[in-house]
C-alpha cells in the first residue's frame, strides 16, 4: 500500500476532510495492512519529533484518518511511509499551536532525513539487534523496571509500587538504563 498525493499545494489533506474518495478505494483490509504495516513507524517518529506520549495515540489516529481522506495513486512504501510522516508532522505541529506551545527545538526536516535513513536501514534492525544483545546483559531491579515500563507501558508511580522503591528511584534507575544501553548499542554498532 502506497501513496502519492495529487494536492498541488504540498500540505496534507486536513483531518476533518471527508473520508470520500480516498478510503473509497481501499477495502477493510487493505487498511488494516496499511495500519499494521505503518503505525508503529508513525508512532516512533512523533516521539523522535519530542510529542508528547499522552498525545501520540491521537495523532496516530489522526494521521491515518486524515491519509485516507487523501486522493492518492498506488505508488511504495516508502512513498507511503514518506506522506504518513508529512502528516503526522503537520498535525502534530498544528496541535502545538492549538495548546498555545512553542514547536520543538530542533530541525524538524533534519529529524525527518534522519529518521528516514533510519527506517531504510532494515528498518533500524541492526540497531534493534543490538539492543537486544545489549538488554541480555541488564539483571535485577533494572530488568524489572525496564519490562514494567516498556513491555507493561506502566508508568513510574505503579513501576515504583510494583518495585518498592520511590519515583525518583525509578526514574534514577531507568534514566542510567537508557545511558548504559545507549552507550552499549553505540560501541556494538561501531564494532
Amino acid at each position: 500500500m502506497s501513496v502519492h498525493s495529487r494536492r498541488t499545494n504540498g500540505a496534507p489533506p486536513s483531518a476533518d476532510q471527508s473520508l470520500e474518495g480516498g478510503s473509497a478505494a481501499l477495502d477493510g483490509e487493505a487498511v488494516e495492512a496499511l495500519v499494521v504495516t505503518h503505525q508503529g513507524a508513525v508512532r516512533g517518529f512523533l516521539r523522535y519529533l519530542g510529542c508528547p506520549r499522552a498525545h501520540v495515540d491521537d495523532l496516530v489516529q489522526e494521521t491515518f484518518l486524515t491519509f485516507l481522506s487523501a486522493r492518492f495513486e498506488e505508488r511504495d512504501d516508502r512513498a507511503t511511509a514518506r506522506y504518513l510522516r508529512s502528516i503526522a508532522r503537520h498535525l502534530f505541529l498544528k496541535s502545538l499551536r492549538r495548546l498555545d506551545r512553542d514547536p520543538p527545538s530542533v530541525d524538524l526536516d533534519a529529524a525527518e532525513t534522519v529518521w528516514s535513513e533510519f527506517q531504510e536501514d532494515a528498518g533500524g534492525a541492526p540497531y534493534l539487534d543490538a539492543l537486544r544483545r545489549c538488554l541480555t546483559g541488564v539483571t535485577g531491579r533494572t530488568k524489572d523496571a525496564l519490562e514494567l515500563r516498556y513491555a507493561g507501558n506502566l508508568g513510574r508511580a505503579a513501576i515504583a509500587q510494583r518495585l518498592q522503591l520511590s519515583e525518583s528511584g525509578v526514574h534514577s534507575i531507568l534514566v542510567r538504563a537508557r545511558r548504559r544501553l545507549r552507550e552499549c548499542v553505540e560501541r556494538r554498532l561501531g564494532a
